[in-house]
Protein backbone atom coordinates (compact mmCIF):
# COMPACT_ATOMS: atom_id res chain seq x y z
CA UNK A 1 0.00 0.00 0.00
CA UNK A 2 0.92 3.61 -0.93
CA UNK A 3 -0.13 6.99 -0.09
CA UNK A 4 0.98 10.23 -0.18
CA UNK A 5 0.53 12.60 2.81
CA UNK A 6 0.95 16.29 2.56
CA UNK A 7 4.86 15.48 1.19
CA UNK A 8 5.82 12.36 1.91
CA UNK A 9 4.77 9.25 0.44
CA UNK A 10 4.21 6.35 2.91
CA UNK A 11 4.40 3.06 1.79
CA UNK A 12 4.22 -1.06 3.42
CA UNK A 13 6.11 -3.20 1.47
CA UNK A 14 6.97 -7.28 1.88
CA UNK A 15 10.55 -6.67 1.32
CA UNK A 16 13.45 -7.31 3.28
CA UNK A 17 14.27 -3.95 5.45
CA UNK A 18 17.83 -4.01 3.95
CA UNK A 19 17.06 -3.98 0.14
CA UNK A 20 15.41 -0.98 0.29
CA UNK A 21 16.20 1.56 -1.84
CA UNK A 22 16.06 4.48 1.10
CA UNK A 23 18.73 6.68 2.82
CA UNK A 24 18.26 5.64 6.36
CA UNK A 25 16.66 2.16 7.84
CA UNK A 26 16.16 1.93 11.56
CA UNK A 27 17.41 -0.93 13.91
CA UNK A 28 15.82 -1.75 16.79
CA UNK A 29 18.47 -1.80 19.89
CA UNK A 30 18.23 -1.89 23.86
CA UNK A 31 19.30 0.80 26.13
CA UNK A 32 22.86 -0.51 26.22
CA UNK A 33 22.64 -0.58 22.23
CA UNK A 34 23.29 -3.57 21.67
CA UNK A 35 23.53 -4.57 17.65
CA UNK A 36 21.21 -7.50 16.17
CA UNK A 37 23.69 -10.32 14.60
CA UNK A 38 22.11 -9.80 11.38
CA UNK A 39 22.85 -5.70 11.32
CA UNK A 40 26.64 -6.47 11.87
CA UNK A 41 26.88 -9.05 9.49
CA UNK A 42 25.37 -6.85 6.94
CA UNK A 43 26.36 -3.58 7.89
CA UNK A 44 30.05 -4.38 8.92
CA UNK A 45 31.55 -4.76 12.67
CA UNK A 46 32.79 -0.38 12.19
CA UNK A 47 28.66 0.27 13.32
CA UNK A 48 29.61 -1.71 16.48
CA UNK A 49 32.99 0.77 17.15
CA UNK A 50 30.59 3.75 16.04
CA UNK A 51 27.39 2.81 18.55
CA UNK A 52 30.03 1.74 21.51
CA UNK A 53 31.31 5.74 21.77
CA UNK A 54 27.08 6.47 22.50
CA UNK A 55 26.97 3.59 25.23
CA UNK A 56 23.72 3.92 26.33
CA UNK A 57 20.28 5.77 25.51
CA UNK A 58 16.91 5.97 26.91
CA UNK A 59 13.45 3.60 25.79
CA UNK A 60 11.72 5.65 23.32
CA UNK A 61 15.45 7.54 21.98
CA UNK A 62 17.14 7.20 18.91
CA UNK A 63 20.95 7.23 17.97
CA UNK A 64 22.44 7.65 14.22
CA UNK A 65 25.45 5.61 12.60
CA UNK A 66 26.60 5.83 9.54
CA UNK A 67 25.13 2.68 7.29
CA UNK A 68 28.54 1.07 6.97
CA UNK A 69 28.46 -1.67 4.17
CA UNK A 70 24.65 -1.18 3.90
CA UNK A 71 23.14 0.73 0.71
CA UNK A 72 21.38 2.93 3.01
CA UNK A 73 23.77 5.61 4.11
CA UNK A 74 23.06 6.13 7.99
CA UNK A 75 20.73 3.70 10.56
CA UNK A 76 19.08 5.03 12.98
CA UNK A 77 19.03 2.82 16.49
CA UNK A 78 15.67 3.14 17.90
CA UNK A 79 15.60 2.22 21.88
CA UNK A 80 11.96 0.48 21.72
CA UNK A 81 9.63 -0.72 24.53
CA UNK A 82 9.17 -4.25 25.87
CA UNK A 83 5.73 -5.19 26.40
CA UNK A 84 5.07 -4.42 30.07
CA UNK A 85 7.57 -2.36 31.55
CA UNK A 86 4.86 0.41 31.39
CA UNK A 87 4.09 3.58 29.33
CA UNK A 88 4.58 1.81 26.02
CA UNK A 89 2.58 3.50 23.70
CA UNK A 90 4.38 6.71 24.52
CA UNK A 91 7.80 5.64 24.76
CA UNK A 92 7.04 3.60 21.20
CA UNK A 93 5.68 6.87 19.60
CA UNK A 94 8.74 8.61 21.16
CA UNK A 95 11.22 5.88 19.17
CA UNK A 96 9.40 6.67 15.79
CA UNK A 97 9.10 10.28 16.47
CA UNK A 98 12.81 10.69 17.23
CA UNK A 99 14.09 8.47 14.03
CA UNK A 100 11.92 10.91 12.27
CA UNK A 101 13.24 14.25 14.07
CA UNK A 102 17.10 12.92 12.96
CA UNK A 103 16.11 12.02 9.31
CA UNK A 104 14.50 16.01 9.22
CA UNK A 105 17.64 17.03 11.11
CA UNK A 106 20.33 15.11 8.75
CA UNK A 107 18.66 16.24 5.84
CA UNK A 108 17.78 12.85 5.15
CA UNK A 109 15.67 11.86 2.40
CA UNK A 110 13.89 8.51 3.23
CA UNK A 111 13.12 6.08 5.97
CA UNK A 112 12.78 2.45 6.49
CA UNK A 113 11.13 0.88 9.68
CA UNK A 114 10.38 -2.52 10.73
CA UNK A 115 7.63 -3.03 13.22
CA UNK A 116 9.20 -2.08 16.13
CA UNK A 117 8.96 -3.92 19.64
CA UNK A 118 7.42 -6.84 17.93
CA UNK A 119 8.23 -10.13 18.20
CA UNK A 120 11.19 -10.72 20.96
CA UNK A 121 9.69 -7.07 22.89
CA UNK A 122 6.00 -8.70 22.84
CA UNK A 123 4.52 -5.46 21.62
CA UNK A 124 1.38 -7.06 19.94
CA UNK A 125 1.08 -5.87 16.48
CA UNK A 126 -2.01 -4.44 16.48
CA UNK A 127 -1.32 -1.93 18.82
CA UNK A 128 2.39 -1.33 16.84
CA UNK A 129 0.80 -0.80 13.76
CA UNK A 130 -1.42 1.71 15.74
CA UNK A 131 1.09 3.98 17.09
CA UNK A 132 3.58 4.12 14.53
CA UNK A 133 1.52 4.87 11.98
CA UNK A 134 -0.46 8.01 14.05
CA UNK A 135 3.27 9.04 14.99
CA UNK A 136 3.70 9.06 11.14
CA UNK A 137 1.07 10.42 9.94
CA UNK A 138 1.15 13.43 12.68
CA UNK A 139 4.83 14.21 11.85
CA UNK A 140 3.58 14.60 7.97
CA UNK A 141 1.66 17.52 9.22
CA UNK A 142 5.32 19.48 10.35
CA UNK A 143 7.07 21.77 8.23
CA UNK A 144 9.06 19.54 6.32
CA UNK A 145 12.03 20.05 3.88
CA UNK A 146 13.56 16.57 3.61
CA UNK A 147 12.05 13.47 4.36
CA UNK A 148 9.98 12.54 1.55
CA UNK A 149 9.65 8.73 1.93
CA UNK A 150 8.25 6.54 4.86
CA UNK A 151 8.91 2.86 4.50
CA UNK A 152 7.48 0.29 6.63
CA UNK A 153 8.92 -3.30 6.27
CA UNK A 154 6.79 -5.92 6.76
CA UNK A 155 7.49 -9.19 4.87
CA UNK A 156 5.50 -11.74 6.76
CA UNK A 157 1.94 -11.77 5.74
CA UNK A 158 0.16 -10.99 9.20
CA UNK A 159 2.38 -7.97 10.17
CA UNK A 160 1.52 -6.49 6.47
CA UNK A 161 -1.70 -7.59 6.59
CA UNK A 162 -2.19 -5.36 10.01
CA UNK A 163 -0.27 -2.51 8.47
CA UNK A 164 -2.07 -2.40 5.94
CA UNK A 165 -5.32 -2.23 7.37
CA UNK A 166 -4.42 0.37 10.04
CA UNK A 167 -2.95 3.06 7.42
CA UNK A 168 -6.44 2.95 5.15
CA UNK A 169 -7.92 3.48 8.37
CA UNK A 170 -6.09 6.13 9.48
CA UNK A 171 -6.09 8.21 6.15
CA UNK A 172 -9.80 7.60 5.88
CA UNK A 173 -9.92 10.09 9.00
CA UNK A 174 -8.07 12.62 7.52
CA UNK A 175 -9.13 15.72 5.26
CA UNK A 176 -9.13 14.72 1.49
CA UNK A 177 -6.67 17.59 1.00
CA UNK A 178 -3.85 16.05 3.04
CA UNK A 179 -3.53 12.49 1.58
CA UNK A 180 -3.38 11.01 -2.21
CA UNK A 181 -3.63 8.29 -3.44
CA UNK A 182 0.25 7.22 -5.22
Amino acid sequence: MKVKVHKVTIQIVRDDLFDLPVTALVSETNTNLNLSPILLSRAGLGIQREISLVGYSEVGSAVMTSGGGLKAKQILHAVSPRWGEGSERGKLASAVFECLRLCEQHKLKSVAFPALSTGANGYPIENCAATMLSQIIDFTFEDLRSLRGIWLSMPEDIPYAVFTQELARQIEDLDADAVSQV
